[in-house]
This record gives C-alpha cells, sequence and structure tokens, in this order.
C-alpha cells in the first residue's frame, strides 16, 4: 500500500513538471511561480527539494545554457548577463562564474554587431556615427573600452586620430 503525497506537494509537483516542460526555471523563478499559484508554502518548499533531489533544478547548468544562448542570439556583453541571471535569483558567483567559464570574445562579438548595424547609423557624419554604434553596443552591456575599439574597427579611420 503506497502512501499518497499531499494533495498540495502533488499540485505544486504537476506545476513544477509543466512549468520545466516549456524551459529551464531557477529555483527563485519556481518558488515564486508555485508560490504565485497559491500554493501552501510548505508544499512549495518540498516540491523545490524534491526538484533539486531529482536535479530538475540546477542554478548552475540553467546559467550555462541562458549564457551560451542570450549571448549568441542577443549578443549581450557579460556584465549584462550577469546582470540577467541574478535577476532570475541566481547567486552572483555562479553568474560571474558561469560567463568567465564561457570565455566570450567580447570585442570580437562587439565588432559584429557593430559592422551589423553600421547601414543604419550610414547617412549621419562621422561622428554621429561613432556615437550611435556605441550607444547600441552600451545598451547590449558592454563597456566603454570595448565600444570603443568595435567602433575603430568598423568605421573609417578619419577623424579617429
Amino acid at each position: 500500500m503506497a502512501l499518497e503525497a499531499p494533495a498540495g506537494y502533488q499540485e505544486a509537483m504537476e506545476r513544477g513538471a509543466r512549468l520545466l516542460a516549456v524551459r529551464p526555471r531557477t529555483e527563485l523563478e519556481m518558488r515564486q511561480r508555485l508560490g504565485a499559484a497559491g500554493i501552501d508554502q510548505l508544499d512549495v518548499e518540498a516540491a523545490i527539494e524534491r526538484l533539486l533531489e531529482l536535479n530538475l533544478l540546477d542554478d548552475p547548468a540553467f546559467s550555462r545554457q541562458w549564457v551560451d544562448e542570450r549571448s549568441r542570439r542577443k549578443g549581450l556583453a557579460g556584465d549584462a548577463l550577469v546582470r540577467e541571471l541574478t535577476a532570475k535569483g541566481v547567486d552572483r558567483a555562479v553568474a560571474e562564474e558561469t560567463v568567465a567559464e564561457a570565455g566570450l570574445d567580447e570585442v570580437a562579438r562587439a565588432t559584429e554587431l557593430a559592422a551589423s548595424w553600421i547601414r543604419r547609423v550610414a547617412r549621419h557624419p562621422l561622428p554621429i556615427q561613432a556615437q550611435r554604434l556605441q550607444q547600441m553596443l552600451d545598451r547590449k552591456g558592454y563597456g566603454w573600452d570595448v565600444t570603443e575599439e568595435a567602433v575603430k574597427a568598423v568605421l573609417p579611420p578619419e577623424g579617429w586620430d
């Protein structure tokens, strides 16, 4: 005769499974989503604990996948990725380590992005082109030194000295 799990715990596990079927989640995201569904906090914690035991919730693995996808698809810089991960509840040290392990070549990626945007700013004078490209890269989280190097790589050398 098998013991039956409490209804709240069962509901938390079922909802958790549905959420994870859509995409991986962080521990914090899962806790928030289950709590927002009105599930008792003790049942949420028990379900989180079980999902962790089953390795269905794994913040470091989530971080690796997030960094890979967002850096490739969105062209985000390391600092922006760390901010996104910490906003999702990943420990800052884990987020920073994941970004460092990814070995992102920010200058190369920023240069690639700047080159893809050059047609958008080509009608403007060189200083305005440079300013607009730097602003675009800044919004992606690239630092000043990286944006300057990338912009200089894609714009003609006149006016930079």
